[in-house]
């Protein structure tokens, strides 16, 4: 069982109080403290990250499925190179798994597909391929 640190600070130096020690919080007061901000974070669990951040799925967006061109597709789109330049100028690990989008009929095949791959395209999503039914399979055995 965790039990509560109380801290005494000197007030008058604290000039922000971040609410939650997940990544939100976390970027936020990094991003404060290196513009020379005396900042406190504030969070309930025993540890950092162990609220809803600890339940991410882990997948960066690539923007394939916002309207062309609008707020959620520029910032999903602009975010995921970001994020990946990030992991990269730091070391950090991160797997560009892709995603493989399959058509289950031929309407997908001949209307969807090429209408979301218009649709990315237009957004700027970077590696888009087509792939044969063996290409998947050698990708992903289980897909049927």
């Amino acid at each position: 069982l965790c039990r509560p640190t109380w801290l005494v600070l000197e007030m008058e130096r604290v000039q922000t109080l971040v609410i939650g020690a997940g990544v939100v919080g976390l970027a936020t007061a990094a991003s404060l403290a290196r513009r020379g901000r005396a900042v406190i974070i504030a969070e309930r669990e025993a540890a950092v990250g162990t609220g809803v951040s600890s339940r991410n799925s882990e997948v960066i967006h690539a923007g394939l499925y916002y309207p062309r061109g609008s707020v959620k597709a520029r910032t999903c789109v602009r975010g995921n190179r970001m994020l990946y330049d990030y992991c990269e100028r730091r070391a950090v690990k991160a797997h560009r798994v892709g995603k493989l989008v399959v058509a289950t009929s031929e309407r997908q095949l001949h209307e969807d597909l090429p209408a979301l791959r218009a649709t990315a395209e237009g957004n700027g999503v970077r590696g888009l391929r087509d792939l044969t039914a063996a290409d998947v399979l050698h990708i992903e055995p289980q897909v049927r």
